[in-house]
Order: C-alpha cells, then structure tokens, then sequence
C-alpha cells in the first residue's frame, strides 16, 4: 500500500501546483488532522476537509503563482515524508520567493490522507535526529534541486554523500512514528 500512497501523493502535489485544489480537498479523509506551516499565519490544525479547502483557497489567493515540488517522497509504512521546495509569486507584489526545505508528513488511511503536517527543515531536523552535515546536504538536495553527484562533486568527489543522504533519509522515514497522532 505504501507505494501506493507515495504516487497518490505525488498527484496530489501535481494538482495543488496546477491550481485544482478541489482535487486535493477530495483525498481528504472525512476526519482529517490537517497542520499548515506553523510560521505562516493560520496554519491550524482544522479537522475536516472543508476548513482545509478554505484555507487552501485563502492561501492561494495571496500567490500570483505558487508551486510545492516534491523533490523526494520517502515511504514511511502507512505514511509518506515528501521534501518539499516551495516556490511562489505574491499577487500584486509580483515578489518572487523561494523556500527551504519544507518536509511535509502525510498520514494515508483506507486510501485517503488522514494527517498532514508541514514542518520546517529546521524543526523536521531537529525531530528527525539529523546532524549538521546531513541537513546541510538536505538544503543542497531540496533548496538547490542539486543531484547526488553534483553534491558530491561539490564536496570534492566525497564519495560518502550517497550513504550519508541515504541515512538523512531513513531518519526522516521515521517522522511519521513521532509526528501522527
């Protein structure tokens, strides 16, 4: 199922990015735990899909364009852990703004999301367990889009960047454990 859950996932990011919010509100679970970005204003919790939409719909209006592109989407069991890099145009300012590393844990139940929650990078490291070194390859991965090997290349052809993103993953793959009520 889990599998499952990331390429669900994956479309639901697809459809926030192409504006169909509708979409995203319908793969809600009837009782969601829904948790916005906590240093953004009204981030919840709200507990069903109609606040959620509304929130989505309030938020959006802000953005003159808005995107959240998954760059990893790790299978946590019955959750997944995306990685996120947040990009965007504010309405009227036309300012344009890009995130870190946002890591957003999603709960999947009988098919649907029944827990969401955004995290900051900062905050999601420090729950996570992750080290200075492995969060700093995480802003290169996610903040940049840079590959493993153009990180690696950056660190003089260390070859211990595979490994040491690989065990950044893991941790992270255990948020869920901690974070899903």
């Amino acid at each position: 199922m889990s599998a499952e859950n990331v390429e669900l996932l994956r479309r639901y990011y697809d459809s926030w990015n192409a504006g169909d919010t509708d979409l995203v509100v319908s793969a809600l679970a009837e009782k969601v735990e829904w948790h916005g970005h906590p240093r953004l204003p009204e981030p919840g919790p709200y507990g069903d899909p109609e606040a959620v939409g509304r929130w989505m719909n309030q938020f959006q209006e802000a953005w003159e364009e808005l995107r959240a592109e998954p760059v990893e989407l790790l299978d946590a069991g019955d959750g997944v852990v995306a990685l996120v890099h947040m990009t965007g145009r504010g309405r009227g300012s036309g300012l344009a703004v890009q995130g870190g590393v946002d890591v957003h844990v999603v709960g999947f139940q009988d098919g649907m999301v029944s827990f969401f929650r955004i995290l900051p990078g900062d905050d999601a490291a420090e729950l996570a367990g992750l080290d200075e070194r492995e969060m700093g390859l995480l802003v290169l991965r996610v903040q940049d889009g840079l590959t493993e090997e153009e990180i690696a290349e950056r660190h003089g052809g260390d070859k211990t960047i595979p490994s040491a993103l690989a065990g950044a993953y893991e941790k992270l793959r255990r948020l869920p454990q901690g974070v899903i009520r």
